[in-house]
């Protein structure tokens, strides 16, 4: 990720991320300098479709915490389920496209998140895979270090 650093800004820690299990190859990036957060996730339909990202630029000045957590959806796991038994009833085109969707939800149903809270009280969260979440737990700890210096 290109990073664009401001006046006597230092680059402190970055961070790539897998955001889905099945799209492997598009990552989330993040960097936490010694003045703010930046960085993106990629925005999917279905967890199949990739369809632009998410981005963030917080200065730390205005972060009261970050947390990390991990999130299991059980609106994916029904979808996914739902998907997966349509496509099974009815193996033709158009059911291996609803079983691929129902594993994708089934894969993606459980997420590592991380959470960052303004000073105002209103949190963002951004999903991880759960493979990455040992990685997830490092990067936050790494900010909340650099929160508690200022």
């Amino acid at each position: 990720m290109s990073t664009i650093l401001g006046k006597d800004e230092e680059k402190i820690r970055e961070a790539t991320f897998t955001a889905n299990l099945i799209l492997f190859w598009l990552k989330a990036n993040y960097v936490l300098t010694n003045k703010r957060i930046m960085g993106h996730t990629p925005n999917t339909l279905f967890g199949l479709i990739p369809l632009g990202k998410a981005q963030v630029a917080q200065p730390l000045k205005t972060v009261a915490s970050v947390i990390s957590s991990t999130k299991f959806h059980i609106w994916r796991l029904l979808l996914g389920l739902i998907f997966v038994i349509v496509g099974f009833s009815s193996i033709d085109s158009f059911g291996i496209i609803f079983l691929i969707i129902g594993l994708v939800n089934l894969l993606n149903c459980y997420t590592a998140t991380f959470v960052v809270t303004n000073n105002a009280g209103q949190s963002v969260g951004y999903e991880i895979s759960i493979l990455e979440k040992s990685k997830v737990i490092e990067f936050v700890n790494e900010i909340n270090t650099v929160i508690a210096d200022i």
